[in-house]
């Protein structure tokens, strides 16, 4: 049994979507940020075309994620690079500030937009998958170690000094959930030493 003290690597991802609803909204933007234990990282992101058909999206959502057909134009869509998300998200720990909307989205997109399915573990030749394990939610960490009224990302990087600039894009979002999990783990790992 591991734990945040021996892990091989960690992945950090978010996801921008056209709606709240993962059921009818779509991914329009990834990011995916792979750390090792020798602190390295790796960082893959894309923008996805959506379909945006008439009911599944809203367009305070658009706004909010800056969507605009010319930056979206040669994006791929989903179908494209959903083994790639497979591949890059089988492993854990797992880490997303609000971790319960980003695995949805990310599960509802693999079924409807690719023909994945979801198994007892990953499997590229049946198209069968099962996004790592343990997933870590770091507005439920925060929420235990961090003084702030909310635990929306925007709160939290106020609180801990963190420019507000390219909010709601997902590379931005993963750095700066990052900085959150390692924030609230170092406080943690003190306390634990503690003991």
């Amino acid at each position: 049994m591991g734990n945040i003290l021996d892990y091989k690597t960690i992945s950090f991802f978010d996801v921008e979507t056209t709606h709240l609803d993962p059921s009818i909204g779509e991914i329009i933007q990834i990011a995916i940020l792979t750390e090792d234990s020798n602190g390295n990282l790796k960082e893959w992101s894309t923008k996805i075309k959506p379909q945006l058909k008439l009911g599944t999206y809203s367009p305070k959502a658009l706004e909010i994620n800056g969507y605009n057909e010319i930056d979206w134009d040669d994006a791929p869509f989903f179908s494209d690079i959903a083994h790639l998300i497979v591949n890059k998200l089988q492993w854990g720990p797992l880490v997303a500030h609000n971790a319960p909307f980003d695995i949805a989205f990310v599960e509802s997109c693999l079924e409807r937009y690719s023909g994945w399915q979801r198994g007892s573990r990953t499997d590229f030749n049946t198209k069968t998958f099962r996004l790592g394990y343990p997933v870590i939610d770091t507005v439920a960490l925060s929420y235990l170690i961090i003084p702030t009224e909310r635990q929306n990302l925007n709160a939290l990087r106020e609180h801990l000094d963190i420019t507000k600039d390219g909010a709601h894009e997902a590379v931005k979002d993963v750095h700066d959930c990052r900085s959150v999990f390692w924030h609230c783990a170092s406080h943690c790992i003190e306390a634990h030493a503690k003991l």
